[in-house]
């Protein structure tokens, strides 16, 4: 269960801008124009409520242009996918497709989380859980955060 949320948590960690300006407005990544108004990353807790939105709606595409770590998802699809963010799309939606638990786990995260947020930075824990859901802030917008690499570099 521990590898399971682990993972979930490293594939919503996953987003970003290639190479676009955050000013330009609206931003298109991966040909998916964002949608703040729907899926709002002004706080910390709203990205999280937005990617799960996001999970709900089964818009993984979105998901993985918009909300989550920009850096993690661009090496991902340039290293694991040859460039095809069609096909990074259809295996994290397919993991989570296979993880509710771990889906319903991340609800507990935005609904009993305790938050430690600063100015560019920002995480919820649970108390009887060893996980933690991070998010960092990039100019005026928050995103999901994979650090599951750098925590088993830690243990």
């Amino acid at each position: 269960m521990t590898r399971t949320i682990a993972l979930l948590i490293g594939l919503v960690c996953v987003a970003g801008v290639l190479g676009q300006d955050d000013s330009q407005s609206p931003a298109k990544r991966y040909g998916i124009s964002l949608d703040a108004r729907e899926f709002p990353q002004d706080t910390p807790k709203k990205t999280l409520e937005s990617a799960l939105k996001a999970i709900s709606d089964r818009r993984v595409d979105y998901l993985l242009a918009h909300l989550a770590d920009p850096q993690f998802v661009d090496e991902r699809v340039r290293k694991n996918h040859a460039g095809k963010f069609d096909e990074f799309v259809k295996e994290s939606a397919s993991k989570l497709s296979n993880e509710p638990e771990s889906i319903k786990q991340l609800h507990r995260f935005l609904k009993e989380g305790e938050w430690e947020e600063g100015a560019a930075s920002a995480s919820a824990r649970l108390k009887d859980v060893k996980e933690r859901v991070f998010l960092r802030k990039v100019k005026d917008r928050w995103y999901l955060e994979n650090r599951l690499n750098a925590e088993k570099t830690e243990e």
